[in-house]
């Protein structure tokens, strides 16, 4: 049976561990909000992007791009972005909920999916639950360049 002193240490560890934890918790929510503020930042330019794109695709009939034509085949391709670390709460566990789901469907209704993954969480949940995975990068950091996903 263990004695005092060893509870006593047993405890005062364990009290340490839970401190540690929870300041690199705190860390990783700061980022987080971070991330969440710069993609808000920039959701207005995106939907000015977009706005362009309509506008270019409706302007010339005879112009017929590979990137905006609409296809009927039966593959699909998904780009699946985790995180490379844990501590920033349920985001993974939502990702890849939203995922299976949308998998779910898409298999329903047109046949194969193909995956791009980003990250080393989804990594490991494709490992893990299976998906044909044709691409895979991590380690991209907060202020990733162009250049590391080609």
């Amino acid at each position: 049976m263990a004695g005092a002193k060893e509870v006593r240490n047993k405890i005062t560890s364990v009290k340490s561990t839970q401190k540690i934890t929870r300041a690199m918790e705190l860390v990783a929510a700061s980022k987080m909000k971070k991330a969440q503020d710069n993609m808000l930042r920039s959701k207005p330019y995106a939907i000015k992007i977009l706005q362009v794109i309509k506008h270019l695709s409706a302007a010339d009939v005879e112009f017929e791009h590979p990137y905006i034509q609409t296809r009927n085949g039966k593959n699909v391709g998904v780009i699946v972005i985790s995180s490379d670390r844990g501590l920033c709460g349920s985001l993974n566990v939502n990702l890849f909920k939203k995922v299976s789901r949308h998998a779910q469907a898409v298999m329903a209704e047109k046949g194969q999916l193909k995956y791009c993954i980003i990250g080393k969480k989804a990594q490991a949940y494709f490992k893990t639950n299976g998906g044909n995975v044709v691409g895979f990068t991590h380690g991209l950091g907060d202020h990733p360049a162009a250049e590391s996903v080609l």
